[in-house]
């Protein structure tokens, strides 16, 4: 009981400020053209070209509390860094783009545990998984790219960041995953939209190197576990191609396709319908393996897997409601780097993952409310989960019912006026694990809270 009442005090003394963020992965294009002017004449010579550029950027605090008051363990770290972007201008549909970030530990209880049970494992991350005692050097070049258009369309190419269902930055650490390749936009057909790409390399969320793709799948277990063994280095690329018809003014379909390389092909698709108050989605999602050697997963090549993931959403001016469902059609679990990425699915809030887990029936409500009159950019967040799943147990070759139960209040908001810049996200998460649960890390129960504050500019 003295435990609890510890965390509920520290929960009231966090001040409410923190990141604007969207429980749900967004199925839009990379650095969308529909989310920025363009003049590809804006400059009329090389001067101008970087005269008329513009830099942006942000400066973040992130703080985290997680608690276990069985074992009476406690972990903290507050973190505070920035980005800073610069932009040139269009000259002939060309532009050129550069920016970094950085990032210091303030504060932080141990994070060099190697006790996979009680690790620090959402506090590692506000800093760098690979070197979790470094709280000085935890800078990196995010992006630098070159990038041409022509009228709605454009080829990006270099280091960025990647907005996809299962690659996207899963921007709620210090530093977000970005990618290295070749990226194309093509957007001139009246209700259809594709774009792909190729990347070879990635710097993963958490981490400040850039590696190899290969080198990326299982960085994060490797690294929680303390496992520092060199991991096997294959020359593979991660392709992506993404399709998006408009249907009709009610009705839009997504279809995204993932090849990697000797790990595997995802297949992704998404239809949604509208027709206010009712929103109606479905997704479905096929996977085939193609690791042979199985040195990336313990999937079997040619092996297939599938899930299917629904929603019924009531949207209301001031309050949303939705009920969702994510099921495993088949005896395989779906497995993807979580180094890339978020799940998309609609079951999905933060902290709560289904990648990896076996017989997959996962069932969530998530509430949203926005109760102020004078404060439109405030969102709270009630979403409950429960997940049921097979536990298998590799030594005694038999698997078990577990069950992983999740309570999430998530606040999120923008300010106005002459704090317009400032917004903010605080999240405060419970998670209870039923069952024969072989994962030590969910052995007991689990209070969470995320406090993070954000200024752009």
């Amino acid at each position: 009981m003295k435990s609890h009442i510890i965390f509920l005090g520290l929960l009231l003394l966090c001040p409410i400020f923190g990141n604007s963020q969207n429980n749900n992965q967004q199925l839009q294009s990379i650095d969308s053209v529909n989310l920025e002017s363009f003049n590809p004449n804006e400059a009329h010579s090389f001067k101008e070209w970087f005269q008329k550029g513009h830099t942006s950027g942000i400066i973040r605090a992130n703080m985290m509390h997680t608690l276990r008051p069985k074992a009476e363990t406690y972990n903290g770290a507050l973190a505070l860094g920035g980005r800073l972007y610069y932009h040139t201008s269009y000259w002939k549909g060309l532009k050129l783009g550069v920016g970094g970030l950085f990032t210091y530990n303030v504060a932080s209880t141990n994070l060099a545990s190697n006790n996979y049970m009680f690790a620090p494992k959402w506090e590692r991350q506000l800093f760098d998984l690979q070197d979790p005692v470094n709280k000085h050097d935890l800078d990196r070049l995010e992006e630098l790219f070159v990038k041409y258009r022509h009228k709605d369309s454009y080829i990006k190419l270099g280091k960025m960041l990647v907005e996809t269902p299962f690659v996207n930055p899963q921007d709620s650490r210090m530093k977000p995953s970005a990618f290295q390749g070749l990226w194309i936009d093509w957007n001139e057909g009246h209700r259809l939209e594709l774009n792909g790409g190729i990347f070879n390399k990635v710097s993963p969320r958490s981490t400040t190197e850039w590696i190899g793709i290969s080198e990326s799948i299982g960085l994060y277990e490797r690294y929680q576990k303390g496992d520092t063994s060199s991991p096997i280095h294959e020359n593979i690329n991660l392709w992506i191609l993404g399709a998006h018809y408009k249907i009709n003014s009610n009705m839009n379909y997504h279809n995204w396709q993932y090849y990697i390389s000797q790990f595997s092909y995802v297949n992704f698709n998404q239809l949604e319908w509208r027709k206010s108050p009712i929103q109606i989605g479905i997704q479905y999602v096929f996977q085939k393996g193609l690791d042979k050697r199985q040195l990336f997963s313990k999937m079997p090549a040619k092996q297939n897997t599938s899930i299917m993931s629904g929603q019924v959403k009531w949207i209301a001016p001031k309050w949303q409601i939705s009920y969702n469902i994510t099921q495993g059609l088949s005896d395989t679990p779906f497995i993807f780097s979580k180094e890339w990425g978020n799940d998309p699915f609609y079951t999905y809030i933060s902290r709560h993952r289904i990648e990896g887990l076996n017989g997959v029936n996962s069932h969530s409500i998530k509430l949203n409310l926005q109760p102020f009159n004078n404060w439109k950019d405030f969102n709270l967040g009630v979403y409950g989960i429960r997940t049921a799943y097979e536990e298998v147990d590799v030594l005694l070759n038999n698997s078990t019912d577990s069950y992983l139960n999740q309570l999430s209040l998530d606040m999120q908001a923008h300010f106005s006026k002459h704090w317009e810049n400032l917004s903010f996200r605080f999240l405060n998460t419970i998670l209870i694990a039923k069952g024969k649960v072989i994962n030590p890390f969910l052995k007991e129960e689990i209070f969470h809270s995320q406090l993070i504050v954000n200024y752009n500019f």
